[in-house]
């Protein structure tokens, strides 16, 4: 079996995981209400290694969380595995975070007719997809409002898992609708990156984007000290 590293960045959760012979040996995640994965990702990788006794030069692959989610979470998680596949040259693997959090509900809450994946796109909006038996929905970016609501009932049970969960109770809830708030965790991405490893369903390492689903748009940057405004005098 093959030795993965995982790396989830795709929300305030930064999480990484090591999943030997097809089991979780070590993993971190802290989630904090900041962005702090610049800081804690390579330490977190280095204590997971340090923990089960192995070196980076044991890796057979690196699986990364490839959204949707935040545009500077998966910069970050997506651009450090590249540089550890590139430095080893080992596959990188892109798992999708909409079936990550589908894998953790089914742990939790298993026999449902459906499971909805929710992150927090801002507002009532929300990035999802929806899991059955017999299918899985394409990747949205969904605004939840009363008309939203009739959507789901075709399902008798429904779980709705992630960090965009809990504020759609107040207009999702009824009989049979569980809902879980919570971020996706790398140890749930277990089977997905051991099944596109045995599957050879890699990604190239060069070209790789991973799924922002919006256009980042950059905010006006904070000017604590005024400066801003002496600048622009001097260039007058």
């Amino acid at each position: 079996m093959a030795n993965i590293l995982h790396l989830e960045t795709t929300t305030l959760n930064c999480g990484v995981a090591i999943f030997c012979d097809g089991n979780v040996v070590s993993s971190r995640s802290n989630c904090e209400e900041r962005y702090s994965h610049a800081e804690n990702i390579m330490p977190f990788i280095d204590e997971i290694f340090s923990e089960c006794r192995l070196s980076k030069s044991d890796l057979d692959a690196v699986s990364v969380s490839g959204g949707p989610g935040s545009y500077t979470g998966l910069r970050i998680g997506v651009a450090t595995a590249k540089g550890i596949c590139h430095a080893l040259s080992i596959p990188l693997i892109s798992v999708d975070t909409l079936s990550v959090l589908k894998h953790e509900a089914v742990s939790l809450l298993p026999g449902k007719d459906a499971y909805v994946s929710m992150l927090d796109a801002r507002r009532m909006e929300v990035y999802t997809k929806t899991f059955t038996k017999e299918y899985s929905s394409e990747v949205e970016a969904l605004v939840i409002d009363t008309n939203t609501k009739s959507a789901f009932d075709e399902h008798n049970t429904i779980c709705f898992i992630g960090d965009g969960s809990e504020k759609c109770r107040e207009i999702l809830a009824s009989e049979g609708r569980d809902f879980i708030q919570t971020y996706p965790k790398p140890e749930y991405a277990l089977d997905l990156a051991i099944s596109a490893f045995e599957k050879k369903d890699f990604v190239d390492v060069a070209s790789y984007e991973p799924m922002y689903l919006k256009a980042f748009k950059a905010g006006i940057a904070k000017d604590p000290f005024n400066l801003r405004d002496k600048t622009s005098r001097f260039a007058q």
